[in-house]
């Protein structure tokens, strides 16, 4: 009589249990649906925001291989207006001797004239270089601040990153 009376009490004990296992397996489906949904909001709010920092990062890349290119230009050309300064000075000294060493008056007439004209062409590459080492300062300064901005946006990107592998690493 023990026995038959023992397993009636454990089958009504186990139904008595059901009940209160599918509720808890209720309630943790719940709470796992209310994540994933909260880890899809948050997606759905990221996402574009994570899209516009990329395509800001590639101008932004575009930007600086632009003024970078730029500035190698203006740099190669400032090279080659250097090379040339000791053959216009070469150049000028020549034609100094020779309308001094001239005898004849209308010959060191040419060379002065041809001196002159020189002169007036040394004093405007002069200038010129003057101008490209300005333009190559300010490149170099905008070189800078656009390398800045880059950084700046890729470490945002990678800040993002961060989060969001922060946030799908608490979900699970």
């Amino acid at each position: 009589m023990k026995l038959p009376s023992f397993l009636l009490c454990l089958a009504f004990a186990a139904r008595a249990e059901t009940p209160a296992s599918d509720s808890q397996t209720l309630q943790h489906l719940l709470t796992e649906v209310h994540q994933l949904r909260m880890a899809l909001e948050r997606s759905n709010q990221i996402a574009p925001r994570i899209q516009i920092a990329i395509e800001r990062l590639k101008l932004q890349q575009e930007q600086v291989a632009r003024v970078s290119k730029q500035l190698d230009d203006l740099r190669r050309e400032l090279d080659h207006g250097r090379a040339e300064q000791p053959k216009i000075q070469q150049h000028l000294e020549s034609l100094s001797s020779a309308a001094t060493s001239a005898t004849d008056p209308q010959q060191r007439k040419d060379f002065e004239a041809q001196l002159s004209i020189f002169k007036m062409e040394a004093e405007q590459a002069e200038k010129s270089l003057q101008q490209m080492q300005l333009r190559e300062s300010e490149l170099s300064s905008q070189l800078q601040s656009e390398q800045a901005k880059l950084t700046e946006l890729s470490d945002r990107l990678d800040q993002m990153e961060r989060s969001l592998t922060a946030q799908s690493e608490s979900v699970r």
